[in-house]
């Protein structure tokens, strides 16, 4: 193997590792609330976890995307820096706002804040991830990403198992992440870029306001996954929150599966848009759809004969009587990964219009679904409200990609496109 191939498989290692650990962390999180603090508690967790993934799309901003493909260094590093402190800033204050107006108490609303800024480090380091991929140091990224996330899990897990309260365990684990990322990041990062923000206002605006259709459009997808979780907060009670969390388990599964399998695939259908092959471009993403297809008929049957009991047994709750709602919230899961695949091909086709119309329109319906469904349905109506959206993204999504097909040249002799930017480490549409 020569270095060059040594070193993409380096970096794809690593960052394969640092993807699986940040999709994991909320399930392993939940799972040790639930197994130690109770299911009321479970429920605390997921919403604050809810509402700080929410604010981590303001947070990150989505200028990965940018950051990554800025080739000539159009803006420096410190730039990036100071508009990543200005976005995560906002973050922090959407955080304490939110949870300020939870209407609980005080302490009800600090664990709230404290739990979701566990987030924060996750739209933070983005920044150092996207400088060291710039500079072709994926794998420090990684590693870095890994030790931090694995810090995160390791010390609220211990804080609470040991008896400490989850406020505790939250402000423990803030202190030791924040260490960790700290000792991780930079001093690899010094030795391959400066370290201090920019505060010029011209380009940190510019950078604001050339991601903000980007930023916009991951916020709307990240509230498609969130708000059945919102409805519920409103209209039902912690406990129901912290059991929607569980039985929503084998729907994250397929998520995750689906991109496992898709992500090899992605270079391969930018190669075949660049090179105007529209058939093998239309192969690669029937490919894609068809693995989700698998993972979902192989998931599907998994939790039909034997995922309450394998639920029950990993959560020590009895979900048997909620079969109905599994298998709803497993088929909003596939429409979900199906989504996310034609997502993909919409952005490498440079149709981000008819992707964020999409992200409108069943953010509009989700809404409008949790509002009928969760007050008369309980979680029953929580999970034909995601399954309902996610089929009407997934449908327009499809749409758009078959028109743009038909409509594009069949031949090789039109110019290529600027080559589509690749999904980073933490894609916020695969996650709890």
């Amino acid at each position: 193997m020569s270095a060059p191939e040594k070193s993409r498989a380096r970096d794809y290692f690593w960052n394969t590792v640092a993807s699986l650990m940040l999709s994991l962390t909320t399930a392993v999180l939940l799972l040790v609330v639930k197994r130690t603090a109770g299911l009321e508690a479970a429920g605390v967790f997921t919403i604050a976890n809810t509402v700080g993934q929410q604010f981590q799309a303001l947070g990150m901003y989505e200028v990965r995307t940018y950051h990554v493909t800025d080739a000539r260094h159009r803006f420096s590093i410190g730039t990036y820096l100071a508009t990543r402190l200005v976005t995560v800033g906002a973050m922090v204050a959407g955080i304490i706002v939110s949870a300020a107006l939870s209407g609980d108490g005080l302490m009800a609303a600090v664990l709230i804040a404290l739990i979701a800024c566990l987030r924060v480090f996750d739209a933070f380091e983005d920044v150092f991830y996207c400088e060291l991929q710039r500079e072709g140091r994926l794998d420090i990224a990684g590693k870095a990403c890994f030790l931090r996330t694995l810090t995160t899990i390791g010390v609220f897990s211990v804080v609470l198992a040991l008896g400490g309260s989850m406020l505790t365990a939250a402000a423990i684990t803030l202190v030791a992440s924040l260490v960790v990322m700290l000792g991780a990041y930079l001093p690899p990062a010094r030795r391959l870029f400066p370290l201090g923000p920019r505060w010029e206002p011209r380009p940190i605006i510019r950078v604001l306001a050339e991601c903000l259709p980007l930023f916009l459009a991951s916020f709307i997808a990240l509230y498609l996954a969130n708000a059945p979780r919102f409805a519920i907060d409103r209209y039902l009670d912690n406990a129901q929150q912290g059991y929607f969390a569980i039985i929503f388990m084998p729907a994250f599964t397929i998520n995750l599966l689906s991109f496992v399998i898709f992500r090899p695939l992605l270079t391969q259908m930018a190669d075949r848009w660049i090179g105007a092959d529209r058939a093998g471009f239309a192969a690669i993403v029937r490919r894609g759809l068809l693995g989700t297809f698998v993972a979902f008929v192989a998931v599907a049957l998994v939790t039909y004969t034997v995922g309450a009991p394998i639920l029950g047994f990993v959560y020590g709750t009895d979900v048997s009587g909620s079969m109905l709602e599994l298998m709803v919230l497993v088929a909003g899961g596939a429409l979900n990964a199906a989504g996310v695949i034609l997502y993909y091909a919409l952005t490498t086709m440079r149709l981000q219009r008819l992707v964020f119309a999409g992200y409108i329109i069943a953010a509009a319906a989700i809404t409008v679904l949790c509002l009928l469904l969760v007050p008369t349905y309980g979680l029953l109506g929580a999970s034909l409200a995601y399954a309902g959206a996610m089929a009407i993204l997934a449908a327009a999504f499809l749409a758009g990609v078959r028109l743009a097909l038909r409509r594009a040249p069949p031949t090789t002799d039109r110019p290529p496109a600027e080559h589509p930017t690749r999904p980073g480490p933490a894609d916020h549409r695969v996650g709890t």
